[in-house]
């Protein structure tokens, strides 16, 4: 039986509706852009962990990005993993902004990428591999060092933005 004939389409509408019941971690790739030298970045909600050997990650990134192709032609990337309270942070790297990095504190790691002051945790990566993703390019990327630090992570659920607080046991 061929189920994309029997399927009926699901409208982006309802798939938001359904989505949103699912938390995600906030995380901000990053590169410098070698054109201009200055920090770009952008937002997902699609970072997670992909192998342990060889150490890989993954994320999504919308095919209309117009940070993307910046950070695409860097040689390498972090990721932050942004914590709680970095809704400002969250809310600069996703606009449209020129200078998105205007008020984020951040420096520079061995690698030339941008590691954002506050993140809980940082990851330097070069793409290993893009795939399609539809309407998205699905980024596979090597890790090539990674740090954590203290705090809770910044989640987005429901269409808000904060942080992972543990229920009362019962």
């Amino acid at each position: 039986m061929n189920l994309a004939a029997v399927t009926p389409a699901i409208q982006p509408d309802q798939y938001r509706a359904v989505m949103r019941h699912f938390p995600t971690g906030v995380a901000a790739i990053c590169a410098t852009d070698p054109a201009s030298g200055r920090p770009c970045g952008l937002i997902v909600g699609t970072f997670q962990a992909l192998s342990l050997n060889p150490a890989l990650v993954t994320f999504s990134i919308a095919r209309t990005s117009t940070s993307w192709p910046k950070i695409r032609s860097s040689a390498s990337f972090s990721v932050n993993l942004l914590a709680d309270g970095q809704q400002p942070v969250c809310k600069a790297l996703a606009g449209k902004s020129e200078d998105k990095f205007a008020a984020i504190e951040w420096n520079q790691s061995a690698y030339g990428t941008p590691h954002i002051a506050g993140s809980v945790g940082w990851i330097d990566c070069t793409i290993q591999q893009e795939l399609d993703g539809g309407d998205h390019v699905l980024v596979i990327a090597r890790v090539l060092e990674m740090v954590a630090d203290d705090g809770d992570p910044l989640v987005f659920h429901g269409g808000r933005l904060g942080g992972f607080r543990e229920s009362a046991a019962a």
